[in-house]
């Protein structure tokens, strides 16, 4: 059964992604399903293991590492469950689609790959700013799930105007003719932009991409750009007044990335905004 998939962990923005993951839900008319995933580790907070074990400690060093463990883990479980009630209580004011709660262990990116197939949008709260290194559990999502996803890294805002960066490929157009049949985000303002230093062929660009949404008779507003990307980008988010970015993620292999940098990692430790990517 598809579905939106909300993944939370109490911390980063949680309640933000959670009502943008309800919002959605409402827009696509698809359930809404709320994930905490318990990422178990065995490192000790109360016990001191360097140095030399006496004859006799082993086994009570053992129980305690083991009812350490164990009380760690139920405060863990039972905070993930409360924090799932508290956000179904509030979704359900506005969420007009079903609402399910879920909990798993192990590794938050093993947990979603699993739900793949039901996944239409992924929603997931971040802090990326101020040079916040981003986790490599977020690249790693972004990478392997090839659905859209929002990552969340503010307060929750209605978006009235979104700003989509097209490069014309055809996995683009294909992004692009999907989401105006069955938009993610609805009564909103679209800006389309095109970063190409080639005048001709950036416009060129823009107008197939403005032709893919004036099928569904959506009005968009097109704009050449020129320059740093990045910089480009950015600035005409703030400049326009854009609520979200939307934008394709990690075009270059994990080689490239190293040597060169990875353009979709600046944008999402340096946007302000959330930013929804396809792949």
């Amino acid at each position: 059964m598809s579905c939106i998939l909300c993944c939370v962990d109490g911390k980063s923005y949680s309640q933000s992604a959670c009502d943008y993951a309800v919002m959605i839900s409402n827009n696509m008319k698809l359930p809404l399903k709320i994930l905490n995933v318990i990422e178990h580790s065995s490192k000790s907070n109360l016990l001191d293991l360097s140095g030399n074990i006496k004859l006799g400690e082993k086994d009570d060093i053992l129980e305690k590492m083991t009812n350490e463990e164990a009380t760690r883990s139920k405060n863990i479980i039972k905070e993930g469950k409360d924090l799932l009630l508290s956000l179904k209580e509030k979704a359900l004011i506005t969420c007009e689609q079903e609402i399910i709660l879920m909990q798993a262990h192990g590794e938050i990116l093993d947990n979603i790959l699993e739900l793949q197939d039901e996944i239409t949008v992924l929603v997931i709260g971040i802090k990326s700013q101020d040079n916040h290194k981003i986790g490599e559990n977020v690249k790693d999502i972004i990478r392997e799930l090839k659905k859209p996803t929002l990552l969340v890294n503010n307060e929750f805002k209605i978006p009235k105007k979104i700003l989509i960066a097209y490069n014309g490929s055809e996995e683009s157009k294909k992004v692009l003719i999907s989401r105006s049949i069955n938009p993610i985000f609805k009564n909103v303002l679209r800006d389309i932009v095109n970063i190409n230093d080639d005048k001709i062929l950036s416009e060129k660009l823009l107008k197939e991409a403005k032709d893919i949404y004036a099928k569904q008779n959506i009005d968009v507003t097109t704009s050449v750009l020129s320059g740093d990307a990045k910089t480009e980008i950015l600035t005409y988010m703030d400049e326009k007044d854009c609520d979200i970015l939307a934008m394709g993620a990690f075009g270059h292999s994990r080689i490239k990335e190293f040597i060169f940098g990875s353009f979709t990692s600046e944008i999402i430790a340096q946007s302000k905004k959330p930013v929804l990517f396809y792949r």
